[in-house]
């Protein structure tokens, strides 16, 4: 476990250089957010404490983030401080991302499969900045990592996590499908249905409080932003988004792991792929809420065909079929329902995505990086050494796709910001 303890340190480190080092000002988004909206959130509350306003304030998100950071504010603690708890955070979601994928696969080298997230654009800028999308993150993965080993706890994770962003309830249904395979043998299906419920229903009941709070799904300022209504081109984004990310997990070890799946899955995977990618409009818009990240920028600038990007027209099909493999190794490979758990963690957070009038990158990053290198080292149980060496390859070729990508979003800004000479 070494090497992940020591990932999490170098991220650790580096971004607490950045925060002591780099300039200030609104130099990447989530320094935009951070100073636009959720520092002014926070300081908000630290004024109003011990009853800050939760009905109405100047984030989208629901509140906990912003509680907890509150607190050290009112004593006095510099925004130094309180952006250093980000980066702690950060370090933790990938101590915790390498530490079940060694568990998931039963070898210690898949702590590599945590590459990836350690150098994402989106964990280094949310762990430098304060943001909610890391720590959300952690939270619910750590509800479906309790929920897959321990049995115990993953309830409040996952209602700590809605309570970071009210969207998280998208981990419920994976985590109650863990709590029923999980039961001990011979627990009736009364029992079971009680399990279930007591593990989603904190979850629920927050959200359900929010809602009512908020008299919508979001704080009142910001509802024509994220609740005007559904973005149907999420489905499709998010498929082009597994793609990018699966495919070196998929093919480093191999093109016979897609060829060798019956033909009708693949006709079927494809084929709904295809449809999410046609039936509507995916072509970039910002009125109608489709940008904001690096495949937006690559959508932009690539053709399209009837307001249909062509980059989602290729991707989305085998998006859906890298997904169906991934989850189909994963099944077979342990068959106590961590699979099944994963790859139903997908689509429900494409799900709930959907509900969001914004399709931005930054929503579904930070989860698949989470996902599906997990469900990569389930599908290794049982495999020989060649599939391991496969995994491990593709998990540095995404890694230096993710740095790659970090370079002009994050290392850039750092040292050069924008308007310097």
């Amino acid at each position: 476990m070494w090497r992940v303890r020591w990932l999490a340190l170098s991220v650790l480190a580096a971004c607490v250089l950045a925060i002591v080092l780099g300039p200030e000002g609104d130099v990447t988004s989530e320094a935009y957010d951070q100073n636009q909206y959720h520092l002014p959130v926070i300081q908000s509350f630290a004024d109003q404490w011990p009853t800050p306003d939760l009905r109405d304030y100047r984030s989208a998100t629901a509140p906990l983030w912003h509680l907890v950071q509150s607190i050290p504010a009112a004593l006095g603690v510099p925004l130094a401080g309180l952006r250093i708890l980000s980066a702690v955070a950060g370090a933790a979601l990938v101590l915790l991302v390498g530490r079940v994928a060694v568990k998931l696969g039963g070898d210690r080298r898949l702590a590599w499969l945590a590459v990836p997230i350690a150098v994402s654009p989106y964990l280094l800028s949310g762990s430098i900045w304060i943001t909610t999308d890391v720590p959300a993150t952690l939270a619910l993965a750590a509800a479906l990592a309790a929920a897959m080993f321990t049995r115990t706890g993953s309830g409040w994770l996952l209602a700590l996590g809605t309570a970071i962003r009210q969207t998280g309830l998208w981990m419920a249904p994976p985590i109650a499908l863990m709590r029923w395979f999980g039961a001990p043998q011979g627990t009736s299906t009364t029992e079971r249905v009680r399990g279930t419920i007591a593990v989603t229903l904190p979850a629920i009941v927050l959200v359900g409080l929010l809602v009512w709070m908020w008299g919508g799904l979001t704080p009142p300022a910001y509802r024509d932003l994220h609740d005007r209504g559904i973005n149907l081109a999420t489905p499709a984004f998010t498929l082009g988004l597994i793609a990018l990310m699966g495919m070196p997990l998929v093919m480093m070890r191999g093109v016979h792991e897609l060829l060798a799946m019956p033909r009708i899955m693949l006709i079927a995977a494809a084929g709904l792929g295809l449809i999410a990618a046609v039936a509507v409009p995916t072509g970039f818009d910002r009125d109608a809420g489709r940008w904001g990240g690096p495949l937006w920028t690559v959508i932009r600038h690539a053709p399209v065909i009837s307001d249909r990007s062509v980059v989602l027209l290729l991707m989305a099909p085998l998006g859906a079929v890298v997904l169906l493999a991934l989850v189909k190794r994963a099944h077979e490979a342990q068959r106590s329902g961590e699979g099944l758990a994963l790859g139903l963690a997908v689509l429900c957070l494409m799900a709930v995505n959907t509900t969001n009038s914004q399709c931005w990158e930054r929503y579904a990053d930070l989860p698949l990086l989470v996902l599906i290198p997990w469900l990569a080292a389930v599908g290794l149980r049982g495999q020989d050494e060649r599939e391991r060496r496969g995994v491990l390859a593709g998990a540095v070729v995404l890694g230096l796709i993710q740095a790659g990508l970090s370079v002009p979003m994050v290392l850039l800004p750092l040292v050069a910001p924008p308007g310097t000479p």
